[in-house]
């Protein structure tokens, strides 16, 4: 009897077990993504749906600003809570969570599942940029905000409008080709309520260019842009700071000086929606350096202000153009490192991507931004989409920067905020709010910064400049 009853408790332990089991292997998996609230993530929700009915792997979203994303991600990810199996990041941010180990290394997924990643596929420069940490990729890029400009073409072409700037410069009005010019520009186009625009008498004020010169991360964005056209840099090659340096001191006057003067009031507490929602209304002529993933934005104001039209072009030379984009990657502290890759396999990939960029997202797929066929059909979501091109090419063979070559790279970035619009409001002087950033600079890096930038060439001086051609832009049908 006890023989018997022994195999009696075996067979139900085993049953129980196997029941179990079974259980808990029909559970779905949930893998939680934290990412950018906004347009950005509304698109998403929807093929997330289609990638849980494909996989039976859930989805689940947090959507956080962007002004405080980088804090809420690196407190998940440095105290190792597991909160987030993906988790996005800002060019900047890639370098010091590489580096600490924070996230993992993709190439042997990528090289296991090469047929479907197809890398090639992917923008080089937006790779490089966002993904590639010492030689290891560790994010996909899946939605880029490589800037531009956007500027009124009916103001631009105006023959009244000509005249008039050719006899104040001395030059013809064109898209500009150094930011002396777009100063110009900014200058020309400021108009109060009983000057003429086109021949109307306005009403209102008129302004000649819309800034992002708020206290948060798009004004570091834009005088970037700007330093590096000029030569300058956040980080020397020696790893010190550069912000003090001439060309970059340069940069900081002309976008105070010459281009804020010209911008709506409130500019100093703006940001890219600020400035969007002042070009689509007919208020500003140009943006300044601007996202172009706005496009979509921008493009309203052919509707808002009858007879005009949205031009597209890339930002002055003289210097590099650059790339940026919004990554994913793996975090170390996930327990689902399988389902997470599938689902950032699957939101980069081609078919997620051509999905997004149907309803106006700024895809990261050469294959998309390059259809003729798909972009002429879809002006408004996507009329950006060669000019784009024409930036990531050249930005691929000839930016380059320290900055994002530095662990250190993240925590500058969220500093920088606080002293360039010191500057920009006046409240501190150019050198004086320059000094105090290299202050802050040398007070996070310790000294001098390591540069890494294993993988990535850097152009010589020499190289040809960036030269925007207008041919590519997509223009109104008449």
């Amino acid at each position: 009897m006890k023989i018997i009853f022994k195999v009696f408790l075996v067979v139900l332990l085993m049953i129980v077990l196997t029941t179990n089991v079974s259980a808990a292997s029909s559970e779905k998996v949930t893998v939680t993504w934290a990412t950018l609230a906004g347009f950005y993530t509304d698109w998403a929700k929807t093929l997330a749906e289609e990638f849980t009915d494909k996989t039976e792997i859930d989805v689940r979203i947090i959507e956080m600003d962007l002004p405080t994303m980088y804090e809420k991600e690196v407190l998940d990810i440095v105290g190792n809570t597991g909160a987030y199996d993906i988790i996005t990041w800002n060019v900047s941010w890639k370098s010091e969570w590489a580096n600490a180990g924070y996230i993992y290394p993709l190439d042997d997924f990528i090289k296991r599942d090469a047929a479907e990643v197809q890398i090639d596929d992917i923008a080089p420069a937006l790779l490089k940029v966002s993904g590639l940490w010492r030689g290891k990729i560790y994010g996909l890029p899946y939605y880029t905000f490589t800037p531009g400009q956007f500027y009124r073409a009916d103001l631009f072409e105006d023959s009244e409008e000509k005249a008039a700037f050719k006899a104040e410069f001395g030059y013809e009005l064109d898209i500009p080709k150094t930011y002396d010019q777009m100063a110009d520009i900014a200058k020309f186009f400021r108009r109060k309520p009983g000057d003429t625009l086109m021949g109307q008498v306005l009403t209102k004020d008129f302004y000649g260019i819309g800034l992002m010169a708020g206290r948060y991360n798009h004004i570091f964005d834009e005088i970037m842009t700007i330093a590096w056209t000029m030569g300058g840099d956040v980080i020397n090659d020696d790893g010190t700071s550069g912000v003090t340096e001439k060309p970059f001191l340069d940069a900081v006057t002309l976008y105070v000086n010459e281009l804020l003067p010209y911008a709506p009031p409130g500019s100093l507490s703006g940001g890219y929606d600020f400035v969007i929602g002042q070009f689509n209304t007919g208020l500003i002529a140009m943006t300044g350096p601007m996202y172009l993933d706005q496009w979509p934005n921008a493009v309203k104001v052919e509707k808002n202000i009858p007879g005009s039209e949205a031009g597209i072009a890339g930002l002055p030379g003289g210097g590099k153009t650059w790339a940026g984009a919004f990554s994913l990657g793996i975090a170390k502290s996930t327990k689902n490192v399988e389902e997470a890759w599938q689902f950032l396999k699957w939101i980069t990939g081609q078919e997620a991507q051509r999905k997004f960029a149907e309803g106006g997202g700024s895809t990261t797929r050469m294959s998309i931004l390059n259809d003729k066929s798909f972009y002429t059909s879809r002006r408004e979501q996507a009329g950006h989409f060669p000019v784009l091109v024409n930036v990531l090419e050249d930005s691929a063979k000839n930016w380059y920067t320290n900055y994002i070559h530095i662990p250190q790279a993240a925590k500058i970035y969220e500093e920088a905020p606080a002293w360039l619009s010191a500057a920009a409001s006046g409240t501190m002087t150019i050198e004086a709010a320059m000094a105090g950033f290299t202050k802050a600079i040398n007070q996070i890096i310790g000294g001098k910064a390591t540069i890494y930038n294993e993988g990535f060439l850097k152009p010589a001086a020499s190289n040809k400049p960036y030269v925007f051609d207008p041919s590519v832009q997509l223009r109104k049908q008449k």
